[in-house]
């Protein structure tokens, strides 16, 4: 099933390189203080926030990724409108986009330790993702997204299944099981 994407509640599941990758820095992050520390890393920042981004992205969100909590409004500036995200531990933001008729969500970036939601400085979570998107990378156009996105569906099916990557049994994360993995019709660019 190479290049099928993942599928949760019904819902086509794609991540742009930028939060892959992001994924796999975090992961390595854990799985090195698990070596260091294999009883006490489950209490460190990075596991919980790791944790917290696979239970939005791979439970939370796919349930209703329309829900009014997950609109941003003007804060990426009225052409960004389109960009959703959703707000975890006060400071952290995922960021997505979503069609409804294809049941399509592709996931593009989160914030990390360096960029934090902070009112009024050049280092806030909405202010790197503007310049991101100002910048082309990840790109705003949806068939350019979903393309860039839809190139990585065998590596973000890895990392949710629990290989080099996300480990569901280290975050305790409710993840899909290969029973909600499935292909689907071709998805409209």
């Amino acid at each position: 099933m190479s290049g099928a994407p993942l599928v949760v509640n019904g819902w086509a599941l794609f991540a742009h390189p930028i939060f892959l990758d992001q994924l796999d820095a975090l992961t390595a992050q854990v799985e090195a203080l698990e070596r260091k520390d294999p009883v006490g890393y489950v209490k460190k920042n990075a596991t919980k926030r790791l944790a917290a981004i696979a239970k939005l992205a791979f439970e939370v969100i796919p349930q209703d990724p329309t829900r009014p909590e997950y609109r941003q409004g003007d804060t990426l500036g009225p052409e960004h409108k389109h960009w959703f995200r959703a707000k975890f531990f006060q400071q952290y933001r995922l960021f997505f986009r979503y069609h409804a008729q294809a049941r399509v969500i592709v996931y593009a970036w989160v914030n990390d330790e360096d960029t934090k939601r902070a009112y009024d400085s050049a280092d806030d979570a909405y202010r790197v993702f503007r310049r991101m998107l100002d910048s082309g990378r990840p790109p705003s156009d949806w068939g350019q997204l979903l393309a860039e996105a839809r190139a990585e569906s065998e590596r973000l099916r890895r990392l949710a299944s629990g290989g080099r990557g996300l480990n569901c049994r280290t975050t305790e994360v409710g993840l899909p099981t290969d029973a909600t993995l499935g292909v689907r019709p071709p998805i409209p660019a």
